[in-house]
């Protein structure tokens, strides 16, 4: 065992009553959700038709595309023209626009600073998402940010998406972690619900899409990750 000394006079050294970190993805650690949102106001201005308001849109945020209550751009789209769409060829103009936005992202503040004071403190650190890994693995390796992670938890396999805690409890589970020693970092309601229902500490992080939405479940509400330190709880 390796035992690190402090010198006389030394700040201590920090530590956290937490044993893990989850974070959730889009939105929290890349805000997608702004440019999923006008990608599909672009595509509905396109047709000539009303946009879906971002009220409307926020209250989808962190459900999986399987979730009955979950909004479907496409299916209200094809409900407004009243008649069929070529679902491919739209797929195609409003996925390359969205890509565009998304290369374009950088990563949330603070994003880097957590990760990094989590490995000073060495706690394991998941993500916890609704999103499919593929789409996971994608955008957190094209940033070199794959590989900060200990495990990616999506749904598949009889795991459902949030507000569901199933996908928290399996980061936990992975990491060896009970999820009552873990905290959670969201920026939605329903991922944040799904967080607190798995018995996790919860800070949310609310975006320029869910900054006006409901919170008062959350242990603590914080503008960026830049705000918030894992050593607050120690």
């Amino acid at each position: 065992m390796v035992v690190r000394r402090r010198k006389i006079g030394a700040e201590p050294m920090k530590t956290s009553r937490f044993k893990a970190v989850v974070f959730d993805f889009d939105g929290l650690i890349l805000d997608t959700e702004t440019p999923l949102f006008e990608a599909w106001a672009k595509t509905f201005n396109h047709f000539g038709v009303a946009s879906i308001s971002l009220e409307e849109w926020s209250l989808s945020l962190g459900r999986g595309a399987d979730d009955p209550d979950v909004l479907k751009p496409m299916d209200r789209l094809r409900s407004l023209l009243e008649r069929d769409l070529d679902d491919a060829e739209i797929r195609v103009v409003r996925e390359a626009m969205r890509d565009q936005m998304l290369d374009e992202a950088p990563l949330r503040p603070g994003v880097i600073d957590r990760l990094d004071e989590a490995d000073e403190l060495g706690l394991p650190v998941s993500v916890a998402s609704s999103s499919p890994l593929d789409w996971l693995e994608h955008h957190l390796g094209s940033r070199g940010l794959k590989d900060r992670f200990q495990y990616l938890s999506s749904p598949g396999d009889g795991i459902p998406a949030k507000p569901d805690p199933a996908v928290y409890l399996e980061a936990c589970r992975v990491m060896g972690v009970s999820p009552t020693d873990a905290v959670a970092f969201e920026d939605s309601p329903n991922g944040s619900r799904a967080a607190k229902a798995a018995g996790m500490t919860c800070v949310a992080v609310p975006n320029g899409i869910s900054a006006n939405l409901d919170f008062s479940h959350v242990d603590r509400v914080v503008g960026s990750l830049e705000e918030v330190r894992l050593s607050d709880w120690a």
